[in-house]
């Protein structure tokens, strides 16, 4: 039986997630049992990465 989640993804690690996104993945595949939404470290993430390259491209 699946126990209920009720801790979500803290501001801090999602923070951490999108400036450096390899820490959102660990955090996402550490925690995705424990977290409710730990799929926001994912998006986080991903977002990061997206940012970090449409910068190098323009610099």
């Amino acid at each position: 039986m699946e126990e209920e989640r009720t801790e979500r993804a803290g501001v801090l690690a999602l923070i951490f997630s999108f400036l450096i996104p390899l820490v959102g993945i660990i955090c996402y595949f550490s925690n995705k049992r424990e977290v409710e939404n730990a799929s926001a470290y994912l998006w986080a993430a991903l977002g990061g990465f997206v940012v970090g390259m449409l910068m190098r491209i323009a610099a």
